[in-house]
């Protein structure tokens, strides 16, 4: 559900940056410091309804598109805390501006007739003390997942047909970058796993409800949420999946991240990323795609699945001129199979990227990447940082 929610925010962004005619175009659109195209102006105020072109270019599931109608409550670059005037002209934010509140209706479809349909809430409340999520989504999701059997690395075509209700609360801690969060997921799925290896009409149908309450401690000091030049943004996650709260099964889920980004040079910034996963209950427990998976560009989602998986990966951005710059990446994700003689697989992948700095007030990089991956070479178009 995280990576559909971070496809409907990078469409927000993109789609509202979109002038509305030709005739404005450049209204608002330069930067006065150095007078190159920037929407970071344009942007601060806009508030209310907007229509959204959504486009998805996941290897797993092929290229595709969609729309979603998204109303902001308050200003893109937030609201002030109570008692202070908002200023869209403000260089010096931090601090002083809060997250807008976002709520939003959305469908997508793409080439292998995967489609997702949903809502969500993105409720910021008490001066950003409290942070909401609320979705509601379902939809049909044809994918390819990997085993190994009698070994070899078997290709399997299934279907994925979830209906998914997640609710979930942050607290500041103390006025600090801390965040402390209780949540709570209901997934009923449908699936079909289709075993062509051993007969083209061979399929193994099934339904699951999986329930969880989902704890979570996030961290976050960087200079901007979008692309960061500097700073510290980690978390921990604990899912306790249990008949008491609605579960078919009972099982846990771990999660740690760390990202870390750093200025080398004025012109250099080195990013870096580590994270963790791993799922403990019986095999029978647990569902094949709740299993974790390599998360890397270049490697389709849930192509590599395990019972732990470890993903690390450095990227360098050179800023070339104040506007443009390019980068470069690698990344490697460790696997512990699922079955007790599935063997440890480690993976790699690189590419390299083009940015453009297009919204100087929100940090805001946009641009695309090409990352190679162990079978495939796949297209990304970013706005913000990969690693959201």
């Amino acid at each position: 559900m995280t990576k559909y929610l971070n496809i409907l925010i990078t469409a927000l962004i993109t789609c509202i940056i979109m002038p509305v005619n030709a005739a404005s175009m450049m209204d608002g659109f330069t930067d006065p410091e150095d007078g190159m195209f920037d929407v970071s102006h344009w942007l601060a105020e806009k508030k209310g309804f907007f229509p959204v072109p959504i486009i998805i270019t996941e290897p797993a599931i092929g290229y595709g598109a969609g729309a979603a109608l998204v109303f902001l409550h308050d200003p893109l670059a937030g609201r002030v805390p109570d008692g202070e005037t908002f200023d869209p002209q403000s260089k010096d934010a931090e601090g002083k501006l809060i997250p807008p509140s976002i709520s939003a209706v959305f469908g997508m479809y793409t080439e292998n007739d995967t489609w997702m349909a949903g809502g969500a809430h993105l409720g910021v409340w008490k001066n950003d003390n409290i942070r909401y999520t609320g979705a509601l989504a379902t939809g049909s999701i044809n994918i390819s997942i990997y085993r190994n059997i009698l070994g070899r690395d078997v290709s399997i075509n299934t279907n994925i047909k979830p209906d998914i209700l997640y609710q979930g609360l942050k607290f500041r801690l103390n006025g600090s970058g801390f965040f402390a969060g209780v949540n709570y997921l209901l997934l009923d799925t449908s699936s079909e796993v289709g075993l062509s290896f051993i007969d083209p009409e061979f399929r193994i149908k099934g339904n699951s409800r999986d329930a969880a309450v989902i704890l979570t401690l996030d961290y976050d000091n960087r200079d901007t949420i979008f692309t960061p030049n500097s700073g510290f943004n980690s978390s921990l996650e604990v899912s306790f999946f249990s008949q008491a709260v609605g579960s078919d099964t009972d099982f846990e889920k771990y999660k740690a991240k760390v990202i870390y980004f750093t200025p080398m040079t004025e012109m250099f910034v080195l990013g870096l990323r580590a994270n963790i996963e791993t799922v403990e209950g019986g095999r029978d427990d647990i569902p094949f795609y709740m299993y974790p998976f390599v998360d890397l560009r270049g490697i389709p989602i849930m192509r590599y699945q395990g019972e732990t998986v470890g993903v690390a990966e450095t990227e360098l951005r050179w800023n070339f001129t104040t506007r443009w710059s390019v980068l470069g990446f690698v990344g490697a994700g460790r696997t512990k199979g699922i079955a007790i003689d599935d063997p440890v697989t480690t993976v790699y992948s690189k590419g390299a990227g083009l940015r453009y700095f297009i919204a100087r007030r929100f940090g805001a990089h946009v641009g695309f990447d090409i990352a190679k991956g162990p079978e495939d070479t796949a297209f990304y178009l970013q706005f913000g940082h990969a690693w959201r």
